[in-house]
């Protein structure tokens, strides 16, 4: 066992301590990512992430530097990692909780036990006052309290502290993070106990701030931190969530493209430049995608709280005119209405084609040959004989939306202000 120390972020912080047990020796550390779904007939589930793409738009639009925002997903299924947190006279010495992961805001949150307004989960709330290492922050020998909004118009209210989380290293050991700081929620008026049986107890903010997990890891991690999403289906596979430089996953046909952060906010920006269907490159105004970093609309986030991608107006409209005349070329399709909220609704004669015939779609982002290919399981959605595209119309900004990062594994390097990407098969748990 050996202890790194990292440094303190403010000077009235505690530093946070890394400990690394069972013979772990290097400074990955993973979380793995589990699902969590209601059993929705397909029309709602798509109905539910169409709805949750415009409340997360709206959360994204209010996010700044002087109110740290947290989100709250109404969805059919989550992107969820599982962790450890706090001292106690049991074995293992922690308690298990899932959080919800969110690369677009920048605090680490979860329901505490002694809540006045509380959403029911599974297990119960963390139970503060019997954890040895729980640390209230003090501001004049005050404890130190937050109050956090959201796009929906749900709210939490409770008290800054640290504690003691734990998560699994590479090769199995297990890695003990002392003094990180996070948000004891007390007063909770929020989405995830409308689930039945709920496991969600809080919220993972991998953001640009100092309060972000990632950016509390300090240096061990070297500012990096990793994902692949799979498709999401009955058999889900099981994928992680990586902290740390792990070289075994750097390829030859990695692309790179630059990172950006628009005036203090939390989400990741990149420049995305063009796009295409298929080979063929659309005609849109580059200016309409442009990331202008003193503006305050414009450019395109890269998160994972957005279900579906948004494609600002003008150029969405380019695009779902370019696949409606690529599907107008083919026999057996029809296009439908439906009340989905999606744009672009076909049926096929055929029930067993799935993603067959169906066109990929390719993002130009800012950089050499940085080119995001999404294969047809990333573009639509399908059902039997009909599909739909699963993007929307944005009227401000561009999101690249987790339906489609499937199947690419995505890394995220803060430090030097990038994001490295590729694609997997994300199955296979690479």
């Amino acid at each position: 066992m050996f202890s790194i120390y990292l440094n303190p972020r403010t000077k009235q912080s505690s530093s946070s301590k890394l400990q690394w047990f069972e013979n772990s020796t290097n400074p990955s550390i993973l979380a793995r990512i589990a699902f969590f779904r209601r059993n929705l007939p397909y029309e709602e589930r798509i109905k539910s992430l169409v709805s949750q793409s415009n409340i997360r738009r709206n959360y994204l639009a209010k996010t700044t530097s002087s109110i740290m925002k947290t989100e709250i997903r109404e969805q059919d299924f989550l992107y969820t990692v599982k962790v450890g947190i706090g001292t106690f006279k049991s074995k293992p010495p922690y308690k298990e909780y899932y959080l919800e992961m969110d690369t677009g805001s920048s605090l680490v949150w979860m329901q505490c036990e002694g809540c006045t307004k509380c959403f029911k989960q599974t297990p119960k709330p963390f139970p503060k006052q019997n954890s040895t290492s729980f640390r209230p922050i003090l501001v004049n020998n005050k404890p130190r309290y937050y109050e956090y909004g959201y796009g929906d118009g749900s709210t939490t209210i409770g008290m800054s502290a640290r504690e003691t989380f734990y998560l699994t290293s590479k090769n199995g050991g297990l890695a003990k993070i002392e003094n990180l700081e996070f948000g004891c929620g007390l007063d909770n008026v929020i989405q995830y106990g409308k689930y039945k049986n709920n496991k969600i107890a809080g919220l993972m903010g991998l953001g640009w701030d100092d309060t972000s997990f990632v950016k509390q890891l300090g240096p061990i991690i070297k500012g990096v931190f990793s994902y692949c999403l799979p498709l999401v289906s009955d058999k889900t596979p099981t994928t992680y969530l990586r902290f740390g430089d792990d070289k075994s996953h750097k390829e030859k046909n990695s692309k790179i493209t630059p990172l950006y952060r628009r005036n203090q906010d939390s989400p990741y920006f990149v420049n995305l430049q063009g796009i295409n269907v298929n080979e063929t490159r659309l005609k849109i105004d580059p200016k309409m995608l442009d990331f202008k970093n003193n503006s305050t609309s414009g450019g395109c986030i890269i998160d994972t709280g957005t279900p579906y991608s948004r494609i600002v107006g003008p150029a969405f409209n380019v695009l779902k005119l370019e696949l409606e005349k690529y599907f107008s070329r083919l026999k057996g399709f029809k296009k439908i209405k439906t009340d989905f909220g999606l744009d672009l609704c076909y049926e096929r004669s055929s029930t067993t084609e799935k993603y067959s015939n169906l066109p990929s779609v390719t993002l130009h982002l800012r950089g050499s040959h940085a080119d995001f290919v999404m294969k047809a399981e990333a573009v639509f959605e399908v059902t039997g004989k009909y599909f739909y595209l699963a993007m929307v119309r944005d009227g401000k900004e561009s999101i690249i939306g987790s339906h489609q990062q499937i199947n690419h594994r995505l890394i995220h390097d803060i430090k030097n202000k990038r994001l490295v990407f590729y694609p997997v098969d994300s199955s296979k748990n690479p």
